[in-house]
C-alpha cells in the first residue's frame, strides 16, 4: 500500500469509528494507539487527525493532543438548521431540472433503502450504519439534479456532522411500531413534479427527523424545528 492509500484508508477508518461511536465522543485520542488500531504507522494517523480536526470530527487542544469532537445538542440544532435550509432548496431546484435518469436515481435508491430495512427488522441497533448509509444515498439522489456543485458539497458535508447524531441516536433508540413512509410520500411528489407539496413534505420529515435525534441524545432538550 502506497502512503497516499494508507492515509486514505487510516482516515476513513477513525472516521468511520468517530461517526458509529466506536469512539465515544470526547475521547482522547492517542496517536500510538490508533496506530495499533489500525495496524498504521504514526504518520497517516497523524494525517488523519489533522484532516478531520478540518471536517470537524476530531478537536485539537494546543499541545494536549487530540479528542474526538463532543456532541452537544446546541451543534446539533446549528447543523440541522443549516440543512434544512439547503437542501430543501437544492430539492426544489432538482425538481426543476429533474429527468427519467433522475427518477431511475431516486427510485434506485428506494428500493435499496427498504431491503435494507426489512433485513434489518429487529436489529435497528445492530445496523444502524446501514441505515444511516441507505438513508444518505435516498436523500442525496433527491438533489442529485441541483445544478449548484457547492451547494451539493455544503450539504453533504453538514450530513457528515449530524450522521454521528444520528447513529447514535439510533444505537440509543428503542424499537417501536415502523412509522409513516415519509420518504415513499416524498418520492411521489417529486415524480408529480409538485414542488410545493414535494418540498413541505421533506422540510417536515427532516425536522421529525431531527426531533426525534434530540428527544433520544438529549431528553431534556426541546428541538425548534
Amino acid at each position: 500500500m502506497n502512503t497516499d492509500d494508507e492515509n486514505s484508508s487510516t482516515c476513513q477508518q477513525l472516521r468511520n469509528d468517530i461517526l458509529d461511536g466506536s469512539i465515544e465522543p470526547a475521547s482522547k485520542l492517542s496517536i500510538s494507539h490508533l496506530s495499533a488500531r489500525y495496524e498504521s504507522s504514526a504518520a497517516p494517523v497523524r494525517e488523519a487527525l489533522s484532516r478531520l480536526a478540518a471536517e470537524g470530527l476530531v478537536v485539537r487542544k494546543g499541545q494536549r493532543g487530540y479528542w474526538a469532537a463532543p456532541v452537544s445538542v446546541e451543534e446539533f440544532l446549528e447543523v440541522a438548521r443549516l440543512r434544512v435550509m439547503l437542501e430543501v432548496d437544492a430539492f426544489r431546484q432538482s425538481i426543476r431540472h429533474g429527468d427519467l435518469d433522475w427518477e431511475a436515481g431516486i427510485a434506485g435508491a428506494r428500493h435499496r433503502e427498504l431491503s435494507v430495512r426489512r433485513a434489518a427488522q429487529g436489529q435497528l441497533k445492530e445496523r444502524a450504519g446501514e441505515l444511516i448509509r441507505e438513508n444518505r444515498r435516498f436523500h442525496m439522489a433527491l438533489i442529485a439534479q441541483c445544478p449548484s456543485k457547492w451547494q451539493l458539497r455544503f450539504i453533504s458535508t453538514l450530513y457528515d456532522q449530524s450522521e454521528r447524531f444520528r447513529r447514535l441516536s439510533l444505537i440509543n433508540l428503542r424499537e417501536g411500531p415502523a412509522e409513516v413512509d415519509e420518504h415513499e410520500l416524498i418520492m411521489e411528489a417529486a415524480f408529480r413534479r409538485d414542488e410545493e407539496a414535494a418540498c413541505e413534505l421533506l422540510r417536515a420529515h427532516i425536522e421529525h427527523s431531527n426531533s426525534r435525534v434530540v428527544e433520544t441524545l438529549f431528553p431534556d432538550t426541546k428541538a425548534d424545528g
